[in-house]
């Protein structure tokens, strides 16, 4: 049997690892994808931003530079340390996503950046996190986030690549034995270990959003296309952004 406690232990342990430390300690600045959104969706600066899962600080000096002000907060230790070293004017906390210690109606936008929702076990307390965002979002607040997609990352090579397809198949060999694979929560792999991960189709992360009192701006590719049909997205991208507004 797997504890819920079992699996964010096992998700957290991979960002307090060394190979974590190094690997998201080199990046710097925002991807072009949530460039694009910040610049469609967010307010202007100065404005209040929370930053949750910000990691070693990439998206939260980027925001920064950008002249919002930003709180980021996070779990693992090892990268506030790197965090509060490289960026000693932001704000760090460590921090639960679960339970933020924010009053209600704290901020004007918040991120969470690099699938980092989707740590959270189970689907109930990923849900809660979403709520809380909501919480300490003002009125007409802005969130943008990501997710992984199951369904894109099996679908996007195409039918004629086949290395596409001995990729997933390795992929879905990983998950054999996995008890967890019915509520979508799957294993992934990198240099910082093994972890459990939640790869519903982004049509469950509307619904989520939704439910916590979110109106869905636009749902997109790692390109930022938007307009496309929720379906179409789901076909083509392994990792969904979204961007919704506080109702």
């Amino acid at each position: 049997m797997i504890r819920d406690a079992d699996v964010v232990d096992r998700n957290l342990a991979n960002y307090d690892s060394d190979w974590s430390v190094r690997e998201y300690s080199r990046e710097v600045g925002l991807w072009p994808v949530e460039a694009t959104l910040v610049d469609r969706y967010f307010p202007s600066p100065p404005a209040m931003v929370l930053d949750i899962g910000c990691g070693a600080g990439r998206t939260s000096a980027a925001l920064r530079d950008r002249g919002y002000h930003v709180v980021g907060i996070d779990l693992s230790t090892s990268l506030l340390s790197i965090a509060r070293a490289r960026h000693p004017g932001i704000e760090f906390r460590e921090m639960d996503a679960c339970a933020l210690a924010f009053p209600e109606a704290s901020f004007d936008a918040a991120v969470f950046s690099y699938n980092g929702l989707d740590n959270i076990y189970p689907e109930s307390a990923r849900i809660h996190a979403l709520r809380e965002t909501a919480r300490v979002l003002r009125t007409e607040g802005v969130y943008m986030l990501s997710s992984h997609n199951l369904v894109g990352a099996l679908c996007c090579a195409g039918p004629w690549y086949l290395p596409g397809h001995l990729r997933s198949a390795w992929f879905l060999a990983r998950q054999l034995g996995n008890p967890l694979a019915r509520e979508w929560y799957l294993h992934y792999a990198d240099g910082g270990g093994d972890q459990l991960l939640f790869s519903a189709p982004p049509s469950h992360t509307v619904r989520h959003l939704e439910s916590a009192g979110f109106s869905v701006l636009t749902v997109c590719g790692n390109d930022g296309i938007s307009g496309l049909s929720l379906r179409d997205v789901t076909m083509r991208h392994k990792h969904v952004h979204f961007a919704a507004r506080k109702r």
